[in-house]
């Protein structure tokens, strides 16, 4: 008489390994969201380097900085200024209101309008689709705590708030909202 031998897996055998799966799963998942909070962040700290630079060669030009908009929240002001895309419609323009498109010592454009700058109705938006916020501070503020002769540029972080109605709540990152915002000045 010949004894047959099974071949095949026991249902704990079969446990344990969905279990190892699982977990290397959920390992790998909670990866996956760490490195892309940190890209995004990258990509924010990134872009305002680039704007910090275009503001700069702004102001080497006209001896000022662009003005706020209506609020912080407000930039499409500055991203005219930057990019001579007043009207928001992916084109240069020309002269309108206070912004110097044709003034002669307006270097056109400080930043090029393109893809790599995600701007919707006329405000240039962080990598959590919410608009950098800007504060012109050196005519407007020349007090400011922090950056009395620029101005206060930042993105909300990956909470999409800030706290924002004055300057003062602006750089108050004893505030619930402020802790995890991108910025552009030194905190001592």
């Amino acid at each position: 008489m010949k004894q047959t031998v099974n071949k095949g897996f026991t249902l704990i055998e079969i446990l344990v390994v969905i279990s190892v799966i699982g977990i290397l799963a959920a390992l790998s998942g909670g990866v996956t969201v760490v490195a892309k909070a940190k890209i995004k962040t990258s990509a924010a700290e990134a872009t305002i380097q680039r704007l910090e630079l275009a503001l700069s060669q702004y102001h080497s030009d006209f001896g000022c900085y662009p003005p706020t908009g209506n609020g912080p929240a407000d930039n499409s002001v500055m991203i005219g200024c930057l990019t001579g895309d007043l009207n928001q419609d992916g084109k240069y323009t020309g002269d309108e209101g206070d912004i110097p498109l044709n003034h002669p010592r307006w270097k056109k454009p400080y930043i090029d309008i393109d893809k790599s700058f995600p701007v919707r109705a006329g405000k240039l938006m962080d990598p959590w689709d919410v608009p950098y916020r800007y504060w012109e501070n050196q005519r407007e503020c020349p007090r400011c705590p922090y950056n009395p002769n620029m101005y206060l540029l930042y993105s909300c972080g990956p909470d999409n708030k800030a706290t924002e109605g004055t300057r003062d709540e602006t750089i108050d990152f004893g505030a619930d909202f402020n802790r995890d915002n991108i910025i552009n000045w030194v905190i001592e």
